[in-house]
């Protein structure tokens, strides 16, 4: 059955980018329009950022203006005003919830403690350590995806957004652990023995070897790693299950999406399987639990982000890389793990064509000539990069 997000041509309009862009009207009215002329069909409207604050007017989270980057915003109701600049114009509205991205070093708001997720990692000698996000290097302070107050309170922020601000979708971003090290909390500890009935004897040394987790399976592998692996993408798959029932209870027409990395095989870092459940994935990590984590079959849409420099998998090959560490490998691999049980979306990372106009216009042509969707990551690169007129000539084209 032919979805109506087959053919979707999605403009990303990042918040942390083009907020202080898009706090002029003048600015939404023209982003818009530059969007229609060419040829989008959806734009992704950021309601809530990486680090816990939403962009609109909230009783459960902080708002973005009371951070000092935009405070220009505080009061003010960016979603809102997105979703009345896109009104008559066709433009179908997305909007994007970061989801376990709760703080970031050094701002005033940071998550509970109980909430954090805990790094196992090295220190300087090399010895095993376990630390706090909020003491982490990463900038970014997730919370764990297995604690119930921490999905609870994600889950209330999807309800509120939906409930205020009628949209033609949702999608999630940063549904996932923040990579391998975490998270190695006695929370996350407990529930694995619980919901696996695996006992671990000695921990951490039962999942990771030595301080390092990022371990393929050998004789020496971990006994429990590969099922912690498949626990930890059980976890995501279960909220997006759960967040998909909260959009939904609003209206089966609301879509529902997911934008994730196209690297498949290097995505149980994040702990995520996007592919389908039915994908036996040939990964020497995977164990017999794995494939029924993937989540594609409750999904409208899936955006993957294809975001390499080079474009076909000949330019790949010729740089020694993976074929799938190309735009055009990377959407075949997409094709193949999701088994076509959703929409895809491929996605462009314009950074990677910065000066080169014809290497962006052939990562185009190849998403045309290999999916009917795309979206493009993001708007403020066609701002600095005066790149609108490429896609507004290649529209005109084709009309």
């Amino acid at each position: 059955m032919k979805s109506s997000y087959d053919e979707a041509k999605v403009l990303w309009v990042d918040f942390l980018a083009n907020g202080p862009i898009l706090h002029n009207e003048k600015k939404r009215v023209s982003y818009i329009s530059n969007a229609v002329q060419a040829g989008f069909t959806h734009i992704v409207i950021d309601a809530k950022i990486p680090y816990g604050y939403v962009t609109y007017k909230s009783e459960i989270a902080p708002h973005v203006g009371q951070w000092d980057r935009f405070k220009e915003w505080a009061g003010m109701d960016y979603v809102a005003l997105m979703l009345e600049a896109a009104e008559g114009s066709g433009l179908k509205v997305i909007l994007k919830v970061d989801v376990f991205a709760e703080g970031i070093i050094g701002a005033a708001t940071t998550p509970k403690k109980e909430w954090q997720i805990t790094y196992y990692h090295e220190d300087e000698k090399g010895n095993g350590m376990f630390t706090l996000a909020e003491n982490f290097t990463e900038n970014a302070i997730f919370v764990n995806p297995a604690h119930p107050e921490v999905r609870k309170y994600e889950l209330s922020i999807i309800q509120e957004l939906i409930k205020n601000h009628p949209c033609d979708a949702i999608v999630l971003d940063r549904c996932r652990y923040p990579n391998i090290h975490g998270d190695f909390s006695n929370l996350s500890k407990q529930q694995f023995q619980t919901d696996t009935g695996q006992i671990i004897q000695h921990w951490p040394q039962d999942i990771v070897k030595g301080s390092d987790p990022v371990i393929f399976v050998t004789k020496e592998t971990p006994p429990l790693l590969q099922r912690w692996l498949a626990w930890r993408a059980g976890n995501i798959r279960s909220f997006v299950e759960e967040a998909k029932a909260v959009v939904k209870g609003y209206g089966e027409g609301i879509g529902f999406g997911v934008y994730v990395g196209s690297w498949h095989p290097e995505f149980f870092h994040e702990g995520v399987n996007w592919g389908s459940e039915d994908y036996e994935a040939p990964y020497e990590w995977v164990d017999q639990n794995y494939a029924k984590t993937g989540y594609a079959e409750e999904l409208d849409f899936l955006m993957t982000g294809c975001y390499y420099p080079d474009v076909t998998v000949a330019e790949a090959q010729k740089h020694s890389l993976a074929d799938w560490k190309s735009v055009e490998g990377a959407i075949e691999l997409s094709k193949l793990v999701t088994k076509n049980r959703t929409s895809l979306l491929p996605g462009l990372f314009l950074y990677d064509y910065e000066g080169d106009r014809d290497q962006f216009n052939r990562a185009l042509n190849i998403c045309a000539e290999n999916s009917s969707g795309l979206m493009i990551f993001d708007a403020i690169y066609l701002e600095k990069y005066n790149w609108w007129d490429i896609l507004i000539e290649r529209n005109r084209q084709r009309a």
